[in-house]
């Protein structure tokens, strides 16, 4: 069974739709965002008929019929996954796929669309498997409901660590980064014991850039090969390119976020001297002299009395004799 990272977030490419209905096409994206970076590779399982009420929206019933693999092509597709050793998901629209797919699935997710669809949730649950709910077009007040029955399900779920939330927000008609509102991530973890993250549905990688630097222990993204294709996915989706940088930040995020205690590091100790400055005597001294601020300069490096120590200096009479820039001592001090 898939584990979330404890060293850093768990990366999740969605391919989602821009196979656009081509098996060859869902295999060549697995492979490329796999060997980029990704750590689950997730697709969308549906049918028009299981997903939308042809009388009501034809236009998006022909479109969901359009982009719809054959029961076949999804045993061949998982069964690649799996062979390759690529972690395999896919978001199932209807009960159909649950029972063709379930076996193959490394994590289940739970799109922004299904968030109130409580009779495909229990069945996700019953699985015992990671689960991830998305949250666009949902208020703090639905995410706890379902936050809730997640738990009264599977009282053990937070215990070991199978469930994610995601800031997400559903905007394909205007894919902007201002909309993607990741100071939710904070409230997130105030409100929720589980994994948070961010689903990505802006132009560009730095929502996700940001949202990991904000701790998000989950990212997921649209995955192409070809952000000027038609389809509007295509546009907000990640590249190979973008998939290496941020798998790159991924892996060194955590260590940049280093010890919350603010402390002089080992490294630094060196430093420390070379770039703090001790005091010193403009000229020579002899020894009974009263030290006065006319009397000193303060240089790199930090040999003998540091700046830190500067009133335990001033006004005291010096025991023997100094020379002008001597590393002085509290031995020479009385």
């Amino acid at each position: 069974m898939f584990k979330f990272f404890d060293d850093r977030a768990t990366l999740i490419a969605e391919i989602g739709g821009n196979h656009e209905g081509s098996i060859n096409k869902a295999k060549d994206l697995m492979f490329e965002a796999a060997e980029n970076g990704a750590d689950i590779i997730k697709f969308q399982s549906y049918s028009g008929p299981g997903l939308v009420n042809k009388s009501l929206r034809p236009d998006r019933f022909e479109h969901f019929e359009g982009f719809m693999l054959s029961d076949d092509q999804w045993i061949d597709l998982a069964e690649t996954a799996v062979k390759n050793n690529i972690h395999f998901s896919s978001s199932l629209w209807e009960e159909k796929y649950f029972n063709l797919l379930d076996k193959y699935i490394s994590l289940h997710k739970v799109g922004s669309g299904d968030l109130n669809n409580f009779l495909m949730i229990k069945k996700l649950i019953s699985t015992k498997k990671p689960l991830v709910l998305s949250s666009a077009m949902s208020s703090n007040d639905q995410l706890k409901v379902m936050y809730d029955f997640v738990l009264a399900e599977d009282p053990n779920i937070i215990k070991e660590n199978r469930l994610g939330i995601l800031q997400c927000t559903a905007m394909y008609d205007n894919p902007s980064f201002h909309n993607v509102h990741l100071s939710v991530l904070k409230t997130f973890k105030d409100q929720f014991d589980c994994m948070i993250g961010f689903s990505n549905h802006a132009v560009g990688i730095n929502p996700s850039i940001m949202a990991l630097a904000l701790g998000a222990q989950i990212i997921e993204f649209h995955y192409t090969s070809s952000k000027d294709a038609a389809f509007r996915d295509h546009k907000l989706s990640f590249n190979a390119a973008d998939l290496k940088y941020v798998a790159q930040f991924n892996r060194e995020v955590m260590d940049m976020h280093g010890d919350s205690c603010k402390k002089i590091h080992y490294d630094e100790q060196e430093n420390t001297k070379e770039f703090r400055r001790g005091i010193f005597l403009k000229s020579n001294l002899k020894k009974g002299s009263i030290i006065n601020h006319d009397n000193l300069t303060f240089l790199r490096p930090e040999e003998g009395i540091s700046m830190w120590d500067l009133n335990k200096v001033i006004g005291k009479k010096l025991r023997v004799d100094v020379s002008a820039l001597e590393p002085l001592s509290f031995e020479f001090l009385d």
